[in-house]
C-alpha cells in the first residue's frame, strides 16, 4: 500500500471512532417510583423525562394497551387499560425532567396502577398501588 492510502484508511478510521464517541442525541424516558402504602400518603416521582414540559399523572385500575384517541398524542399507547382510567395529577417538570406528585389513596385506588404521560406523548413505566 502506498502512504497516501494508508493515511486516508487512518483518516477514515478516526472518523469513525469519532461518530462512536460523540454523544447521542438524548433520549427522555419518563421513569415513575411509588413512594407510601395504601391507603394513605403516596408520593409518585417521575425522572429522566423532557426538561420544563407538562406531565400528567394517570390511574386505572387495570394494565392494558390502551391507546389515546383525539388529542395531540393521538394513537400513543398506555401500558393502562381503560377501567377507571383518569388522570390524577398534573406537574411541569422541571429543569432535569424531575416532578413530584403527592396525594391520599383511598382504599379504592389500592391495587390500581399509575402511569405518567408527558405533553411531548412519552409516556413512563407502569406502577401498581400498594
Amino acid at each position: 500500500m502506498n502512504t497516501d492510502r494508508i493515511n486516508r484508511l487512518a483518516l477514515m478510521g478516526l472518523g469513525v471512532l469519532a461518530l462512536f464517541a460523540a454523544p447521542a442525541m438524548a433520549q427522555f424516558e419518563p421513569v415513575l417510583t411509588l413512594e407510601g402504602s395504601c391507603p394513605g400518603v403516596l408520593r409518585a416521582e417521575v425522572s429522566g423525562g423532557r426538561p420544563r414540559v407538562g406531565a400528567f399523572l394517570l390511574f386505572a385500575s387495570e394494565t392494558g394497551s390502551i391507546a389515546i384517541p383525539g388529542n395531540h398524542c393521538m394513537g400513543t399507547r398506555l401500558g393502562l387499560g381503560r377501567r377507571h382510567l383518569r388522570d390524577v395529577g398534573y406537574e411541569i417538570l422541571d429543569n432535569t425532567g424531575f416532578a413530584v406528585f403527592e396525594g391520599l389513596a383511598g382504599s379504592r385506588a389500592c391495587g390500581g396502577y399509575l402511569q405518567v404521560l408527558v405533553g411531548t406523548c412519552e409516556t413512563s413505566n407502569v406502577v401498581q398501588i400498594e
